[in-house]
C-alpha cells in the first residue's frame, strides 16, 4: 500500500514539487503560467495533504485526481516554450496514472492488492525521462516563478 500511495502522490506532486512560492521573483512574462502552477499546487495539497486518511476514500481520490489532471492539462497547454516539452512529459505521467486510477475505481486499497497495478504505477513513477523533465521544470520554476526547489 505504501508504494501505491507513493506512486499516487508522485503523480500529484510531479508538477508542484518545487516548494513554496512567493510573489517575489516572478518573471512577468510567465506570471499566468506561475499562477497555474500555484493553482495546481493548491489542488494537489487538498484533502490528501490535510487528511492522509482521505487517500482511502475512492470518491475523494476521484475528485482530487480529476481536478489535478484537468489543471495539469491546462498547465501543459499554457506552458512557455522553454518548458513546454517538460511539462507535457510530466502531464503524460499524470494522465497515465489517472487512467489507471479510473480503471480501478480510484480505490487505492484495492489497487494495493493488485501486483500488476502496482507495477504499472511504479513504472510511471520511476520513468527517467519524466524525472529529468521534472528536474528541468523545477529549475525553470525557481528562475521564473519565485519558487524554490526542494
Amino acid at each position: 500500500m505504501k508504494k501505491l500511495i507513493t506512486a499516487a502522490l508522485f503523480g500529484a506532486l510531479v508538477l508542484t514539487a518545487c516548494g513554496s512560492s512567493s510573489s517575489d521573483g516572478v518573471n512577468e512574462k510567465h506570471a499566468a503560467f506561475c499562477a497555474l502552477a500555484k493553482d495546481l499546487e493548491t489542488a494537489s495539497a487538498g484533502p490528501h495533504g490535510e487528511d492522509p486518511a482521505a487517500i482511502t476514500d475512492p470518491k475523494v481520490m476521484k475528485d482530487v485526481w480529476t481536478n489535478v489532471t484537468a489543471l495539469s492539462q491546462k498547465m501543459a497547454d499554457g506552458a512557455p516554450s522553454e518548458v513546454k516539452a517538460d511539462v507535457k512529459a510530466m502531464v503524460g505521467g499524470i494522465i497515465a496514472m489517472n487512467t489507471i486510477f479510473s480503471a480501478n475505481g480510484y480505490d487505492l486499497t484495492g489497487m494495493a492488492k493488485d501486483v500488476k497495478v502496482r507495477e504499472e504505477l511504479a513504472k510511471i513513477s520511476n520513468d527517467s525521462s519524466t524525472i529529468s523533465a521534472s528536474q528541468r521544470f523545477q529549475k525553470f520554476m525557481t528562475k521564473n516563478c519565485g519558487i524554490s526547489a526542494n
